[in-house]
């Protein structure tokens, strides 16, 4: 499993014998609500889900229905 820059930069500190702002971190109550892997993009499966969704909206013909409310 990869290591977070928050475990790397505990064990470098760990290493040289410094202080480091993530050691904070850890002493706080909140420690496992706060979320150290973010995906900035979707994986694969959120993808296909996302495809095979808007596949099933455009098949039950579910368009039509938008433009209803706007005036063209």
């Amino acid at each position: 499993m990869a290591r977070t820059k928050t475990q790397k930069a505990l064990r470098q500190a760990e290493r040289t014998g410094t202080w480091c702002a993530e050691k904070n971190r850890r002493a706080a109550s909140d420690y496992g609500a706060i979320s150290q892997h973010v995906r900035v993009i979707p994986d694969k499966r959120e993808k296909l889900n996302k495809i095979k969704h808007k596949e099933r909206i455009f098949q039950d013909g579910a368009p039509f229905d938008l433009y209803r409310g706007r005036a063209v």
